[in-house]
């Protein structure tokens, strides 16, 4: 990844992670400060606004690294509808332990950047590329 694309997703991360702390403290403001509410929503809008143009500095620079990041993020998603639909018992993933990964019977190793079990023992997990991978309990080594 180009320097320059690590430096815009950095600052999206920031302003992300800003833009979150500023709904919680929209969520808190009484509902009779409207001034103060609006003053709020519109510096969360201006937040948005950057990300769209971050993403789009990305998107010029590197348009291979930006599908790539545009693909995690749909495959994110379908994995987070997914966690909806499925009652997960056991969660993994890279920022737990630096490494995340299924054994299958036969040996093989799939690194991925989440594994969940469901309730059946029946495995989902996010790979590295981007997909998302089901796999039935017993093909999966405890």
């Amino acid at each position: 990844m180009k320097e320059r694309v690590r430096a815009l997703l950095s600052k999206i991360s920031y302003i992300e992670t800003d833009m979150e702390l500023q709904k919680q403290i929209l969520s808190s403001i009484p509902s009779n400060q409207t001034e103060e509410m609006e003053t709020m929503v519109a510096r969360i809008a201006e937040m948005k606004q950057q990300i769209i143009d971050l993403r789009r500095q990305i998107q010029e620079t590197d348009q291979e690294e930006f599908n790539r990041i545009v693909a995690m993020e749909q495959a994110a998603e379908r994995f987070k509808s997914l966690a909806k639909e499925k009652k997960f018992v056991q969660i993994h993933s890279t920022d737990d332990q630096g490494l995340c990964a299924i054994t299958l019977n036969d040996g093989s190793r799939l690194e991925c950047l989440v594994t969940a079990q469901d309730e059946s023992g029946n495995w989902t997990v996010l790979t590295l590329d981007g997909q998302i991978k089901e796999y039935p309990g017993g093909l999966v080594k405890g």
